[in-house]
């Protein structure tokens, strides 16, 4: 017959298990390694926002549609992150295809932002 877990059970195991002093020694010994890390992987995504944000300014556009170009600036970094050639391409093709048809982008603004983002627009 299987031993059933218990939510007790599971919770007197884990204060045993972990002392909270060890846990915060531990913390605090790695925060600057993993605060380098964060910084290091978020400029990429906050550098393509501030250029996103340039584009829009630069076109006029009403800060209240802003917020589906900065996500397509987005999703284009992400593309670049595990893509590259011909299925960079394709990717970003149908994310611009689908920006266009769901949400009435301007696929003049799109290309400004994938040329910002990769330095050139990938021809479709």
């Amino acid at each position: 017959m299987p031993i059933v877990k218990r939510l007790d059970d599971m919770h007197k195991k884990y204060e045993l298990k972990y002392d909270g002093t060890n846990v915060t020694n531990r913390l605090t010994a790695v925060e600057e390694l993993k605060n380098a890390r964060f910084e290091a992987a978020s400029s990429v995504i906050y550098n393509v926002v501030e250029t996103v944000r340039d584009i829009l300014s630069e076109e006029g556009v009403p800060t209240g549609l802003w917020a589906k170009y900065i996500a397509f600036g987005e999703i284009v970094a992400k593309l670049t992150f595990s893509h590259k050639g011909l299925t960079l391409q394709k990717e970003i093709s149908g994310v611009k295809s689908y920006f266009q048809t769901a949400y009435n982008a301007d696929p003049a603004i799109l290309d400004r932002i994938v040329e910002a983002v990769l330095g050139v627009v990938p021809p479709y």
